[in-house]
């Protein structure tokens, strides 16, 4: 009996509504321009300079200033400053790790106001993260709706979007370039092809070039991962040692080029390590300091639940970011894991997730000590939490894969596993909500007995507890929203174009909402008046910028000391804020490895003398104290006393500062007859401390300057005559010989040359410079000169030429007629 021909099953209207062509309708060019545009949603208001984007860091640690010196430097000089003498008694910039100094971005800042760019920079790397992600998963066979959802999804991350406030575009840049690195590896690694491992290390050069080296340090972790998870199915698939081989080859050239093209910036900072204060490690308490509290990892379903900003309560003394990235995300990484387990991409986003987790927990467990002693080099970072980018672009990934799964299932007519999976992990806000409304006494003292038992947190806790059920109940509103979505959808209610654009609203509006993204007053992007304004004159700066001469100020008691306003009117100041200060200046200080100033030492009169400071700016005292307490009345006093030394004239009274003149400073060139040979800092500091030391007549040294030693007495005259950044020329006339000193901070990189011959420049006080000259007329100019800065442009520009052939290579390719029949 012939076999009945049975007729395929029709496929479901629902299937027909998700066709094949549907999933990919919708071209790429759509999808990109979303991602371009929506940063716009957010920082539009400050992109032309009327306003400028606020950040504590960019405003509050002075990195505007670094940034706005060194591009007005090039565009007078047109060459780099090597040297910034504004701050800190004189630092270095390169080998500082000042800034994003060759980034591209440093090029906008030649044209553009560097607070326009700066916006900018947030825009267009919010853009690149969105756009590396949606390439990457399209890589990974993902359809484009559910690539440009990933992609959206990654850049309206917490851990990108709320960088803003606390100023960090280094960080911002350094996350928003993994997914490109990881999709250019990806590329290579597929097709066997060089210069996508080319094209790989670019992008992890451009993150080493944006400065934020530690963020490097996690991409290099993942992409080197990622290298062996796609090395291994390549070697099963090929089973052929000499692909295999190949690819290792490609997988090391990547970051050699890397190292190359950056080396312009990395080579100085190299070779200036034994220099600089953040040289060596500081132990495991240092490395885990600002780990990632377990309990915020809550923060995933609501920004509210740690508080953030002021109404932060968990365990770090303060936290400007948060890591929630939206709750549409969350749901479909849990349908990647839990309907799609078998695809090996889930599973290698699920443990990169699960392990950049557990990195960011940090010293919360004892596990970190396993990266801490078999990772080389992350004992000299700090901050584990930092990782956590890693964690969110795995959960988009996995988001992506989620959601390409769902809809392959509606395409065949059958979502319903995937639907319940959706309402499952949907439940979730719901049943927490109820849990802490209900059982409000007991999970204050759960989650109090999390954090500190300081008095301050524990009120803050409570305080924020009413927003933890406020945020709780905003997760389940856009849980309900997307969970709405797919019932639609399922139910060939909705076409795909129309569902992506629905769940895009969502986590736009999520984000937006939830982390109070358009409310200045309580979000994390904020506004402040444009530097024009914001670095106008107070009454103090007004008084101190009539005197021209070359000398310092002490911002003593001046809260205005690290943001830039001195160095933005040319003020050259003793304090300041660098990312990696010489040692010898903060030795000087008497402030150990630390990085931040404190004026305790400089106070002493040889001290300050020596430092070239002729004003010391304080607060404006009061002559009625007994409104104060006993604590601010004893303070007042000491202050007032300290300034009625006969040293110091009071030149200015305002309201709110008073500027005291010092009148024994020390002119920053002066010749001294006499010098001491010491041998150790310690030595210095203590001989300087002694009341009856005169700097001005004798020098100290660690070594023998070839001079006859004498009594001290006055041996010649000095004058600056020519001041620059990479250059100083001081003129002297010297009766007897004797010593030049200068006040500015020593380096082995400052060369002096004596009427045009090499002088040998002696390590002064420890902190300073000293030149021996003979009796006569000299024109000593001290000159930058790094041999570590001119090998590592070489190598840089050879790197550039190499990534523009292999540029040319690939447009030559492409532009290649194709043999007839091929």
């Amino acid at each position: 009996m012939p076999k009945k021909h049975i007729p395929p099953p029709a496929r479901t209207q629902a299937a027909k509504s998700a066709g094949p062509s549907d999933l990919d309708r919708l071209a790429g060019w759509p999808v990109i321009l979303a991602l371009l545009l929506i940063p716009f949603l957010f920082y539009g208001k400050y992109l032309f300079g009327g306003r400028m984007l606020d950040g504590t860091d960019w405003l509050g640690a002075g990195s505007y200033i670094m940034r706005e010196f060194m591009a007005t430097y090039i565009r007078s000089h047109g060459n780099v400053a090597l040297w910034w003498p504004a701050v800190l008694c004189g630092q270095q910039t390169v080998a500082g790790f000042f800034a994003d100094m060759f980034y591209p971005t440093l090029l906008l800042r030649l044209i553009l106001p560097v607070h326009v760019v700066w916006t900018w920079t947030f825009v267009l790397h919010h853009f690149l993260a969105g756009l590396g992600t949606y390439l990457f998963l399209k890589e990974l066979k993902v359809s484009t709706i559910a690539a440009g959802l990933g992609g959206i999804g990654y850049q309206l991350a917490g851990s990108l979007v709320t960088l803003a406030y606390a100023g960090h575009d280094g960080r911002l840049i350094g996350s928003a370039l993994l997914p490109l690195a990881l999709f250019f590896l990806h590329r290579g690694m597929s097709r066997s092809q060089f210069r996508w491992f080319v094209f790989s290390g670019f992008i992890v050069a451009m993150q080493l070039l944006s400065g934020h080296i530690q963020k490097v340090y996690y991409t290099g972790l993942v992409l080197t991962a990622y290298f062996v998870f796609t090395l291994v199915g390549t070697v099963r698939r090929e089973r052929s040692k000499t692909v295999a081989l190949k690819l290792c080859g490609y997988f090391l050239a990547l970051f050699l080029f890397a190292g190359a093209l950056s080396s312009i910036q990395y080579l100085p900072v190299y070779g200036n390590l034994p220099f600089a204060s953040r040289g060596s490690e500081r132990g495991y308490a240092y490395a885990t300091s600002w780990s990632m509290p377990i309990i915020e990892t809550f923060d995933l379903l609501t920004p509210k639940f740690s508080g953030g900003l002021d109404a932060y309560w968990s365990r770090n003394p303060f936290k400007l970011h948060s890591e929630y990235l939206g709750i549409i995300p969350l749901l479909f990484a849990c349908v990647a894991v839990f309907r799609r387990w078998k695809d090996r991409y889930t599973k290698f986003f699920t443990f990169s997730f699960l392990g950049a987790l557990v990195l960011a927990w940090g010293g919360y467990t004892p596990l970190y000590y396993i990266p801490y002693y078999l990772f080389p080099g992350i004992s000299k970072f700090r901050g584990p939490a930092m990782i956590f980018f890693v964690a969110a672009f795995s959960l988009v990934v996995l988001a992506g894969l989620g959601i390409d799964h769902f809809l392959r299932e509606a395409r065949e007519g059958d979502s319903r596993k995937t639907t319940r999976t959706v309402l499952a992990f949907g439940a979730v806000p719901l049943v927490l909500l109820l849990l802490f409304a209900a059982l409000k006494g007991p999970m204050l003292s759960l989650l109090q007995s999390t954090t500190s038992p300081s008095q301050q947190k524990l009120e803050a806790l409570a305080a924020n507890y009413p927003a933890i059920l406020g945020g709780l109940f905003f997760s389940l509103v856009f849980t309900a929203l997307g969970v709405l979505l797919v019932r639609l959808f399922m139910n060939r209610k909705l076409k795909p174009v129309v569902f992506a654009s629905g769940l895009a609203a969502i986590m736009v509006c999520d984000i937006g909402l939830s982390l109070s993204l358009w409310d200045e007053s309580r979000g994390y992007i904020k506004g402040a008046a444009p530097p024009t304004e914001y670095f106008a004159p107070d009454e103090a700066v007004a008084f101190l910028k009539q005197d021209t001469s070359l000398h310092r100020v002490l911002p003593w008691q001046y809260e205005r000391s690290d943001d830039g306003i001195l160095a933005y009117n040319h003020i050259q100041s003793v304090a300041g804020q660098l990312p990696n200060p010489l040692q010898v200046y903060m030795d000087f200080l008497g402030v150990g490895t630390s990085v931040f100033f404190r004026p305790d030492y400089l106070l002493s009169p040889n001290a300050m003398n020596l430092a070239n400071i002729k004003y010391v700016i304080s607060l404006t005292l009061p002559d009625d104290v007994s409104g104060y307490d006993q604590r601010t009345q004893q303070m007042i006093g000491q202050i007032r006393g300290y300034f009625s030394d006969p040293r110091f004239e009071l030149a200015f009274a305002g309201q709110k500062y008073s500027v005291y003149r010092n009148r024994s400073v020390l002119p920053r060139a002066y010749v001294a007859a006499g010098y001491e040979q010491v041998k150790s800092k310690e030595e210095v500091l203590s001989r300087l401390r002694m009341p009856d030391f005169d700097p001005s007549r004798t020098v100290l040294l660690y070594a023998n300057p070839g001079l006859a030693a004498t009594a001290g007495t006055t041996a010649g005259t000095a004058d600056v005559t020519a001041y620059d950044c990479n250059a100083i020329t001081v003129k002297a006339d010297l009766a007897e010989p004797g010593l030049l000193v200068l006040s500015e901070s020593y380096h082995p990189d400052w060369k002096a040359y004596d009427n045009g011959k090499p002088a040998p420049v002696q390590q002064a006080y420890h902190a300073f410079r000293a030149v021996a000259l003979g009796p006569g007329q000299h024109e000593v100019v001290f000159r930058y000169e790094s041999r570590w800065y001119r090998l590592g442009s070489y190598l840089s520009g050879a790197a550039l030429l190499f990534l523009v052939a292999t540029l040319g290579g690939v447009f030559i390719v492409r532009r290649k007629p194709r043999p007839s029949g091929v």
